[in-house]
């Protein structure tokens, strides 16, 4: 049997907005098959299940949309500035996808795949390693860089939801006061017992 042509990286995107506005609970094989206009088997041949689609579009959001978001904690400046646009890139009113799609279905499906479970794993690994470094470059805040960094990275998770209800203002005060409550906790912790 021949299998029909098609676009993987076009059937992935269309899934993505799918997975995004419906969950994966909410995505049947049947509806992937209608929005993409691809057939069972075709999807099947490339992708062996669901699930397989599913793991393609975390990767495929993690390339296309969230590495360059990522690389901003790589840019120099006052380090509060480059935390919160991270944040802020991903809570983006004109942004395609506001909030984070691999945090969304993480929260949905870490519990119980365990694929999706290591892809969220790695990636909160990743953004933590990548603010840890900024905030050694910062010399107020690199004695406890790596307490910082797990805090930054919990705030991250919950700013990917809690933060979409709120208007860009709310966003904005939000963030940047979690930010400066987090680093600020452990440097009067420091000079206290010093």
């Amino acid at each position: 049997m021949r299998y029909k042509e098609f676009n993987r990286n076009r059937v992935l995107e269309i899934c993505l907005s799918l997975f995004w506005q419906h969950g994966s609970g909410g995505v049947a094989i049947s509806d992937i098959v209608e929005a993409t206009n691809v057939n069972r088997f075709s999807l099947y041949e490339e992708f062996d299940n669901k699930e397989g689609i599913l793991q393609a579009v975390i990767d495929l959001y993690r390339e296309r949309y969230s590495n360059a978001k990522l690389a901003l904690l790589k840019e120099s400046g006052a380090t509060l500035e480059v935390l919160t646009n991270f944040y802020l890139s991903f809570l983006n009113p004109n942004y395609k996808y506001e909030g984070c799609f691999i945090i969304h279905i993480g929260t949905e499906l870490a519990d119980t795949d365990p694929v999706v479970k290591a892809k969220l794993k790695k990636y909160l690994s990743d953004i933590e390693t990548l603010i840890s470094g900024l905030l050694q470059t910062d010399p107020e805040l690199a004695d406890h860089h790596k307490i910082y960094a797990k805090h930054l990275v919990g705030l991250f998770c919950t700013s990917m939801s809690f933060c979409l209800i709120h208007s860009e203002k709310e966003r904005l005060d939000h963030i940047t006061n979690s930010i400066k409550i987090i680093t600020s906790k452990h440097q009067k912790h420091a000079s206290s017992t010093e």
